[in-house]
């Protein structure tokens, strides 16, 4: 009897070492499942896996910013139900390849109409014996990259073509006026009712249009030279409405001002500044030919001083909207602009420090957003 019980305890014994090895084992795991979600968890890249089925089974916090899809609202749903429908076409596309595949560069928006560029990785997900369980996707923000990018793209190209552009201006500039001395020397040996006075006329307008594209080429290829002084854009952008408020109120434009109170000062010139803001007021008021609403706002956040000019105009369509700082690129009619106004003002921006953002909607208007640092005071012992 004693033997038998004894074997009986023996089993016991063992069978409680087994389930402690078990629960340490079972422990571990779950401590390695963790560890692992809270890696997954704490990726600054969006992550979503989804099984062989395309359903999604793990959707991290960085996509639920990213996308502005909640977690509960994507898990065991259809992939393609969940991301953007082009996006998910595009993986989808993609699906069968054993290797890890990319798609760079894509443009979407999210359900509050932001509009992001990300990079897109996409590998097979598999275990450890090489069978395959499904997909992981990693979705990476790169708009501010892009945007980064282009501001650089966008400053070389206006060097380059500001050292080309003083050295044009300075040679056009002699046999200009020269031209334009000879024809008003002339205007004044014909009779004011000679028939050939209007070609006169004619001759010295387009001598002065001339004059004015060089002017533009020499602010073009300008660069701020005199010594910055504190500027408070309030009064830098209500000087400038008063420059404008006769062609403004001729063409019915109504004019909104929503000022800070206190704005911080920033360094820089009045002036130059000055040509920024009345480029962008006249540039809304063509863009409203039959009258509507220019709004100007200033406002302080973050160490900036920033202002916004929006206008209800015929806005910018969508394939202009990057190349509307190029130089001489323009919309407008001929004869109605240089295609310089916007590409010298943002010269005039970067000279501040600055920052220039644009969005537009078509046949409802465009916002320029302008950004400038605050003029930090010297400390003194």
């Amino acid at each position: 009897m004693l033997s038998t019980i004894a074997g009986y305890v023996a089993i016991a014994v063992e069978n409680a070492r087994l389930y402690q090895s078990l629960e340490q084992k079972a422990l571990q795991i779950e401590r390695l499942k963790d560890f692992s979600e809270n890696i997954v968890e704490s990726l600054r890249i969006g992550v979503v896996t989804v099984d062989l089925d395309d359903c999604v089974e793990s959707w991290n916090p960085q996509l639920e910013d990213l996308l502005e899809i909640p977690r509960s609202e994507a898990l065991r749903r259809k992939l393609a139900d969940v991301l953007p429908r082009d996006l998910a076409g595009e993986i989808s596309a993609q699906a069968a390849s054993d290797h890890v595949s990319g798609i760079y560069r894509f443009h979407l928006n999210t359900r509050s109409n932001r509009h992001l560029v990300v990079n897109a990785s996409i590998a097979p997900l598999l275990a450890k014996n090489g069978a395959r369980l499904g997909r992981l996707v990693l979705l990476d923000d790169i708009t501010q990259r892009v945007r980064l990018e282009d501001q650089m793209v966008q400053t070389e190209k206006l060097t380059s073509l500001g050292l080309l552009a003083a050295g044009v201006a300075h040679e056009v500039n002699t046999p200009l006026a020269v031209i334009s001395n000879y024809i008003q020397m002339l205007a004044k040996q014909i009779p004011e009712d000679d028939p050939r006075q209007k070609t006169i006329e004619r001759i010295v307008k387009q001598t002065f249009r001339a004059s004015e594209i060089v002017n533009n080429l020499l602010n073009f290829s300008r660069t701020g030279g005199t010594e910055p002084v504190e500027v408070d854009l309030n009064s830098v952008l209500e000087e400038t409405l008063t420059l404008v408020q006769h062609p403004l109120k001729t063409a019915q434009v109504n004019v909104v001002r929503s000022y800070a109170e206190r704005l911080p000062v920033i360094l820089g010139s009045t002036t130059r500044l000055q040509q920024v803001f009345l480029n962008l007021f006249m540039n809304a008021r063509d863009a409203m030919p039959g009258g509507g609403m220019l709004e100007v706002r200033t406002g302080a956040r973050n160490g900036s001083v920033e202002i916004e000019v929006t206008d209800t105009g015929a806005g910018i369509p969508a394939e202009h909207l990057h190349r509307i700082f190029d130089p001489f690129f323009t919309t407008k009619a001929t004869g109605r602009g240089t295609g310089l106004g916007l590409s010298v003002s943002y010269g005039i921006i970067k000279e501040h420090a600055g920052k220039v953002d644009v969005r537009s909607t078509p046949g409802k208007g465009t916002s320029f957003r302008l950004e400038f640092p605050v003029a930090r005071k010297a400390v003194h012992a």
